[in-house]
């Protein structure tokens, strides 16, 4: 819910004013006197929408009439207990079509981001589709018309059964053809774009909700149902948790023991007719006048809206918005689309001899109109078959001749169906189902999902019920603290229990717009949502160069920053650079050095994303972005330039990552690496050369790949690529980053098993050859999946992948689907296929590698290594690829990286030695310690002794 300060305090005052009608109507709720509880006026409109006719509502209200609900199959004129309640909908035993028809009424709704601006909106609301073209939300979310012009509605935000994101659907607000709204009432209603900008969907996909005006839709002592997005976060139902307690004029209020509202969300009766427009509510205070949350503690923003403790929600009754809507002065074109709107709401004319009264009032009911069928019983009841059936007697006579069977569908058996035969009870479906229905109800358990046996850190063959707690304890603490330890078995299948994944507890505890901007990296930004296009006239990247050029192939730890500092040194006039990240002051300096003191240079130009990526343990000294572009500045004055690249699925130059790793020199040669120009990437040290050699390096410090290639062309290639970065960016200015918490990680899970430091080790010279080479540039977002796909199906023998990411393909992840089916292909073929990608923390190993499997690939061909960030791929020890692009949903098309791709028998040997030597001695198949879990932080936040700090943003980068 958007709060908004006009609307919270009139809600407050009409609220108050209402104790005295409010207290009375509480009181006859709780007698079960219902039809006492609304105005004689409202109660007769509610049940004449019901079919009653007029007599038979009199004496409903008057109390001389009983009512009898059955279902189809139930004797007729059988009496059911609190059938009142059923009619009302004041009984919560409700139909499965009640479930079925709010299911469609939820994909209606979306989630607004208002006032979208370099890809974060200034805030969230809720609207829903009222006809093929319009959504109607609050005037305080969308009602500044500039404002919804920037802004979008986003669909299907919400999660699947397995818990993961299902894709979304984004159309823009088009408020030039359509835009009406109004304070006191608080709605808005727009027109959208008829198709999703993201994937060209048809809005009408979505259905829409019929407007009805005619009133006695809903009444007090009802209870309501609301579809909402709570502060922005993923869609969630509120049913049958709000039951309505006064009708004004304007608005209905309604109380609620745990759902609060959200702001422009539809509130439903249970016919899942939309009776209000959600607003505001009255939260609870302490005697200070302070806000309350739910947990009885002071509420701050910091928790969002969500966590108030809401003692009455309030919304706006449909029939009067629609009044006010009728007059408000219209263009042709609008007019239209108004009676649009009205149209569908319509309701089914009633039988001509209901309007000639012909015949008694029972006929007219709704239900005789939609062919239900219709019996008489000897004492005068009149029973319908309709989803329920409503019988009423009317008094003692019996049945009148005027009362006759309308025509009507097949008539249902009297006699009950067998029922059908149970489903199995001992598939892993349905044992999960279970499991996730038991043990779900825990308030420490996150997710209960199907998953594997681990033994000795990896995968086995054998099912298992995976269990993720907010924090997995031993079973001393457990005792300590009184809590059950969850079963080891359940239904004959082991249970395991994992802590939290880092997007797990990302998404349990932050604010959702906080989780969105975390976890950009999930979602699925298509090529058309992005701003970048290509250099005009660059050099094609289609294309293979083969032509003599300088290569110096080497890696890191063993002697990259020996190699980087050699070829800056060499700078004589310009450098430019596209870099995710720079904070190592060994490698500023010897920029600073080389280049201030040459009268000769001219210009350093850079591209980089905003963010900071310091942390603790081997980045404690390095600088943030900010402080190096400040001392680059400082040092180099007029002959330095930058620009923060724009990231986002709005307005953004690339999606998630402006994650190239390119420095140009002097328009004839570049450095391209998988690393960042930063001291866990590039330490200060030259391993290979030290006497004695030691370990330690290869397990503190990242592998990387690099290359330093001599050659005109290709420069000039990489050069006009990164100067576009810049240029389209240069004026863009980054509003103050919205504060992701950093991670803390034990320091034990950087600490290698005894094992593993006993292990043979060695450090690579540079490949330096200068000669004919074949190779081809890669980049992201232009050629990169195509020409990889190609390089993994030429494959006969042999494919070595290691890699910081080998993400296991979700929904809507086609180009990651493409590759990685191709791989899959390939091992299923008979290639010796193997992979490598970086383990960080055991439960998010855990669960890619339990997707691996899932999606078919062979545990024994995938190990996983402490610190790997390299990008590498070798294929028949013939053709080797290096650069940075991570095999994630976007690493592999729409974020910006760069790679290179050489068909080179002897460059390929070269790296598949340093593959082989990784695969044996630094790789392993043991995800680690599952009892070590992760926690957040903010940046104010010390360290704790034992903990290594990361940042989100060079978390970020592996996603």
């Amino acid at each position: 819910m958007k709060i908004d300060d006009y609307q919270i305090k009139a809600t407050r005052e009409r609220y108050a004013a209402r104790q005295t009608q409010r207290d009375r109507n509480k009181r006859l709720i709780l007698k079960k006197d219902y039809l006492a509880v609304d105005s004689p006026e409202r109660v007769q409109k509610f049940l004449a929408r019901r079919g009653f006719s007029p007599a038979e509502c009199t004496q409903l209200i008057t109390g001389s009439a009983s009512i009898a609900t059955t279902s189809a199959v139930e004797t007729t004129g059988q009496e059911e207990p609190n059938a009142l309640e059923r009619v009302l909908g004041t009984n919560d035993l409700m139909g499965v079509a009640f479930l079925e028809m709010g299911l469609k009424a939820a994909n209606t709704v979306g989630r607004v981001w208002i006032g979208v601006n370099a890809g974060r909106p200034m805030g969230y609301g809720t609207g829903f589709l009222i006809s093929p073209r319009l959504l109607m939300t609050n005037h305080h979310v969308l009602g500044d018309r500039a404002l919804a012009r920037t802004s979008i509605v986003e669909f299907e935000y919400q999660v699947d059964a397995d818990g993961r994101l299902t894709p979304t659907f984004s159309f823009a607000v088009d408020p030039d053809t359509f835009h009406f709204a109004d304070q006191h009432l608080d709605y808005a209603v727009v027109a959208l774009q008829g198709n999703a900008f993201n994937s060209g969907r048809s809005l009408t996909d979505f259905g829409f909700n019929p407007i009805i005006e005619e009133e006695g839709k809903a009444i007090a002592a009802q209870f309501v149902n609301i579809i909402q997005h709570p502060d922005g976060g993923l869609k969630q139902l509120a049913l049958r948790e709000n039951q309505i307690i006064d009708v004004l004029d304007d608005f209905l209020q309604y109380k609620t023991d745990t759902a609060p509202g959200s702001s422009g969300s539809p509130v439903y009766n249970d016919r899942w007719e939309v009776v209000a427009l959600h607003h505001s509510g009255v939260w609870k205070q302490n005697a200070a006048g302070q806000i309350l949350a739910r947990d009885g503690t002071v509420w701050t923003s910091a928790m969002g809206e969500d966590k108030i403790d809401w003692i009455a929600n309030e919304g706006a009754r449909v029939s009067k918005i629609v009044a006010s809507l009728r007059a408000q002065p219209m263009s042709d074109a609008q007019r239209r689309l108004f009676d649009e709107m009205m149209a569908m709401g319509k309701t089914p004319p009633r039988d001509a001899t209901e309007e000639t009264g012909k015949t008694s009032g029972s006929q007219s009911r709704e239900a005789a109109s939609s062919g239900a069928s219709v019996k008489c019983g000897p004492d005068g009841t009149a029973t319908w078959s309709i989803p329920l059936t409503i019988s009423i007697r009317v008094g003692g006579d019996g049945p009148s001749a005027s009362v006759a069977t309308p025509p009507a569908s097949p008539v249902i058996p009297a006699q009950p169906p067998a029922p059908p035969a149970p489903p199995p009870s001992n598939t892993p479906n349905s044992i999960l189902a279970a499991a996730q229905k038991e043990l779900g109800k825990r308030a420490d358990v996150l997710a209960v999902r199907m998953g594997y046996v681990f033994k000795d850190g990896w995968i086995t063959k054998d099912r298992a019920i995976v269990v993720t707690v907010r924090r997995r304890h031993t079973p001393a603490a457990l005792k300590e603290a009184s809590i059950d330890p969850l079963p080891l078995t359940f239904q004959g299948l082991p249970v395991e229990v994992t802590n939290p994944t880092i997007r797990e507890l990302i998404m349990a505890t932050q604010k959702p717009a906080t989780t969105e901007a975390a976890l950009v990296a999930d979602q699925s930004i298509l090529r058309d949502e992005i701003k970048y296009f290509p250099p005009v006239g660059a050099p094609p990247l289609k294309q293979f160069v083969n032509e003599r050029m300088h290569v110096i192939a080497h890696v890191s730890p063993d002697h990259g920053f020996p190699v980087l500092q050699d070829f800056l040194i060499g700078i004589k006039k310009r450098l430019v650079v596209g870099m995710y990240d720079f904070g190592a002051q060994h490698i500023l300096k010897a920029i600073t050095t080389t280049t201030s003191h040459k009268a000769a240079f001219q210009k350093f130009t850079m591209a980089i994303q905003h963010g900071e990526d310091t942390g603790s343990g081997t980045k404690a000294n390095d600088l943030t972005d900010e402080e190096m572009i400040d001392k680059l500045k400082l040092a180099l004055g007029a002959k330095f330039e930058s620009a923060w690249v724009q990231i986002g699925s709005v307005n953004g130059w690339v999606a998630a990552s402006y994650h190239i790793k390119v420095a140009v020199r002097d328009e004839s040669a570049f450095w391209l690496s998988s690393g960042n120009w930063q001291s866990s990437n590039q330490p200060d040290a030259d391993p290979l050369n030290e006497v004695p050699q030691k370990r330690t390096y290869l397990t503190k410090y990242n592998r990387e790949w690099h290359a330093v290639v001599e050659h005109e062309k290709l420069a000039l290639t990489f050069q006009a690529y990164i100067l576009n970065d810049f240029q389209q960016n240069r004026a863009f200015n980054p509003d103050e980053a919205m504060e992701i918490p950093d991670l803390l990680l034990p320091g034990a899970l950087f600490v290698p098993a005894p094992e593993e430091a006993a292990k043979p080790f060695k450090y690579f010279k540079p490949f330096d050859e200068d000669r004919n080479f074949t190779v081809q540039p890669l980049l992201t977002p232009d050629n990169f999946h195509d020409v990889v796909l190609a390089l993994i199906e030429s494959a006969e023998e042999q494919l070595l992948i290691e890699n910081q990411t080998f993400n296991s393909p979700t929904d809507n992840t086609d180009q990651l689907k493409e590759l990685v089916d191709a791989v899959l292909a390939k091992q299923r073929a008979g290639v010796d296929v193997r992979i490598i990608f970086r383990v960080l923390y055991a439960p998010d190993a855990r669960a890619n590698i339990t997707n691996l499997v899932d999606f078919g690939f062979s545990p024994d061909s995938i190990k996983v290594q402490t610190n790997c960030h390299t990008k590498g791929v070798v294929v028949d020890k013939k053709k080797v690829l290096l650069g940075s692009q991570n095999w994630s949903n976007l690493g592999v098309s729409n974020n910006r990286d760069a790679s290179l791709l050489f068909d080179d028998e002897k460059l390929a040997k070269y790296f598949a030695e340093i593959f082989e030597h990784d695969w044996a001695n630094l790789a392993r198949q043991n995800i680690g310690q599952e009892s070590l879990g992760v926690e957040l932080a903010s940046a104010a936040d010390p360290t704790p002794a034992g903990m290594e700090r990361m940042s989100w943003k060079d978390y970020q980068e592996m996603l």
